[in-house]
């Protein structure tokens, strides 16, 4: 069994004496050592470590406080620790197991017992680890848009929330994009659902190479699209808009059989940050942003001005050779 595991010792006769423990059942041969709490995290940080072996001989219960900061770090917490004290510690061993210590034992364990209780607490771990990968598949699954792959209705409605909730908090502005498929349901009638799928898909990978890594984007529900973006005001929500533009002109040559140009619509609303504002509204005004864009002729964008009750034209909106 050759392991990912740190030797944690205070000293060098037990850091000796714990890697004899472990080698003479061919365990640890490639485990890191360190002598202290700043050490040890500063390996947990740089090493994939699958186990923690801590001597305590010869040490009261405040030798154990580093497991209630190891407690603390939410990518560690459920690495396995197994503690080495006397047998004679019994106040010892029991506050190793209430601080979070999977298994305590003895130098004096013989080496098949300890060998199997290693491998024994890393059936464990492996189970735990493959439960966490199987809740965060489903909840990947339950948030994202099964058809383009973008986060769904549900995780846009939380993450609206979240970023309102932020931005009362710091101060920082954020501002919505709502992106609409002009004649949407014309492709539909006229070219079938299989088509309009493909559209939509093309629209998405779209979207999701123009946002930034902090930004996100959702499919909203049908032909419907929302960008999230964090720290942002209406002069760089309007750059990322005539992106778009641009690009769905360039994807529209795809389709250049359509009788009628794949092009978009665009609203966009901003919370300036200086004032809380709640996220139900700023989806509202991008709402009435977007009919606007609608409205006035389609494949442009408009931008509702916080505070103000008319609608500007973006002077960023489509070509006007696709404007329909």
């Amino acid at each position: 069994m050759n392991l990912q595991a740190v030797i944690f010792a205070h000293t060098r006769s037990e850091l000796d004496l714990l890697a004899r423990v472990g080698a003479g059942e061919g365990l640890l041969e490639a485990a890191s050592h360190c002598a202290g709490e700043e050490q040890l995290f500063d390996v947990l940080e740089n090493r994939n470590v699958e186990l923690i072996l801590y001597s305590c001989d010869q040490r009261g219960p405040e030798a154990l406080l580093w497991l209630k900061n190891l407690a603390k770090r939410d990518r560690w917490k459920e690495i396995p620790v197994v503690v080495f004290t006397g047998e004679e510690q019994v106040e010892t061993r029991v506050a190793a197991l209430e601080m979070g210590a999977c298994d305590v034992l003895s130098f004096t364990t013989p080496g098949p017992e300890i060998a199997a209780r290693l491998r024994c607490r890393l059936r464990e771990r492996k189970e735990i680890k493959k439960i966490k990968k199987s809740r965060e598949d489903l909840a990947r699954v339950a948030l994202t848009d099964g058809l383009t792959g973008l986060c769904n209705r549900a995780f846009f409605d939380a993450s609206l929330e979240s970023e309102a909730a932020r931005s009362a908090r710091t101060g920082a502005s954020y501002s919505l994009l709502l992106v609409d498929v002009d004649h949407f349901k014309w492709v539909n009638d006229t070219y079938g659902h299989q088509l309009g799928d493909t559209v939509l898909q093309a629209i998405a990978r779209v979207l999701r190479h123009a946002v930034r890594k902090s930004d996100m984007a959702f499919r909203y529900g049908g032909e419907e699209f929302a960008l999230l973006l964090p720290e942002t005001d209406i002069p760089k929500a309007q750059v990322l808009a005539a992106r778009i533009h641009r690009e769905i002109a360039d994807l529209a040559a795809d389709y250049a059989h359509f009788r009628q140009p794949l092009t978009v619509s665009i609203g966009i609303s901003c919370c300036p940050g200086e004032e809380t504002v709640e996220g139900a509204l700023i989806f509202e005004q991008a709402d009435c942003a977007l009919y606007s864009a609608k409205r006035n002729g389609r494949n442009r964008t408009e931008i509702f001005q916080f505070g103000k009750t008319e609608f500007k034209a973006s002077e960023m909106h489509a070509p006007s050779n696709l404007r329909m």
